[in-house]
Order: C-alpha cells, then sequence, then structure tokens
C-alpha cells in the first residue's frame, strides 16, 4: 500500500509541476518565441560597426551624417525611413551574412544601369571578418532606422447633416 501512495505522490509532484510550468509559459513576462532568436544588440555600437565596415559608402539613412569614405561608388542605396513594411531581425541578418540571397529587382535593374554584374550583389563578404556580436548590434542598429507607416485605408463616404 505505502508503494501505491509513494507512486500517487510522486505522480502529483510531476503533475504540479508541469502545471507550475505551463502557468509560467502564460504569464505575461513570457513572449512568443519563433524561430532562432539572438540576444538584443546596441543601437549606438551597431552604428559604429556600420562605419567600421564602411556600409556607409553604398548606403544612407535618411538624417544621419557618416565620414567620407576614399572610394566611390556608381549608387547609393537608401536603409531605413517610413515604411509599409518593416524587414524584420532575420531579413536584415540574411541580406548581411548572405547579400546574394535576393535581390531586388529595382536593385538588379540599377546594377545593370550601372553596368555591373547583376547576378551577385556588390556587397562585400564580411563573414569572416565581422564578429557574431558587431552582426547583432549592426542589426539592431539597421532595425531602429525603420518607421513603420499604418496604410489608410478608404473608408468610404459619410451622410453629414
Amino acid at each position: 500500500m505505502s508503494t501505491k501512495l509513494n507512486t500517487v505522490s510522486s505522480l502529483r509532484s510531476i503533475f504540479a509541476a508541469m502545471l507550475l510550468l505551463m502557468l509560467y509559459a502564460c504569464s505575461s513576462e513570457s513572449e512568443p518565441v519563433k524561430g532562432f532568436v539572438l540576444p538584443k544588440g546596441d543601437i549606438a555600437t551597431g552604428k559604429q560597426v556600420f562605419i567600421k565596415y564602411n556600409c556607409h559608402a553604398c548606403h544612407t539613412i535618411p538624417d544621419m551624417e557618416f565620414p567620407e569614405v576614399a572610394f566611390k561608388v556608381p549608387f547609393v542605396l537608401e536603409i531605413g525611413g517610413e515604411v509599409y513594411r518593416v524587414k524584420n531581425y532575420g531579413e536584415l541578418m540574411t541580406a548581411i551574412v548572405n547579400p546574394d540571397h535576393i535581390i531586388s529587382g529595382k536593385y538588379k535593374a540599377m546594377l545593370a544601369e550601372a553596368d555591373r554584374n547583376v547576378e551577385f550583389s556588390p556587397m562585400p563578404d564580411y563573414r569572416q571578418e565581422m564578429t557574431v556580436a558587431e552582426l547583432i548590434d549592426l542589426v539592431e542598429f539597421l532595425h531602429a532606422q525603420y518607421t513603420k507607416l499604418q496604410p489608410q485605408y478608404y473608408r468610404g463616404y459619410h451622410l453629414t447633416k
């Protein structure tokens, strides 16, 4: 009989522990996580990484000044600003680590106009130079440069007296 009581007691303890874990998971402090999540980066450090790797030679950010670079590029792409869709963390990370992954039609047209190869991005490969911490900070900095606009939906006519 005591073995049966010990088993029941053990099952109750396991059930109580599972219940506590489920309640903790439902608490307001936890946020749902989907996919691969890196720690939060530092925006100010990310700006320094942006400058360190001369990203500002080919990319501009509205209302930000950057140091001059020794070389000129055929065109400069704007990052950030007011957009209807902000690139998420994963998309920004992928754009840095693997810039050839997706090249937009607009960017391909700009490359073709500058007589550049449209098959590959001219962005340098920084995988061997950039640390993970620098990458995290850079993505945090870039993500902070976007302001998401809310679309203005047509509401129709309203009867007024």
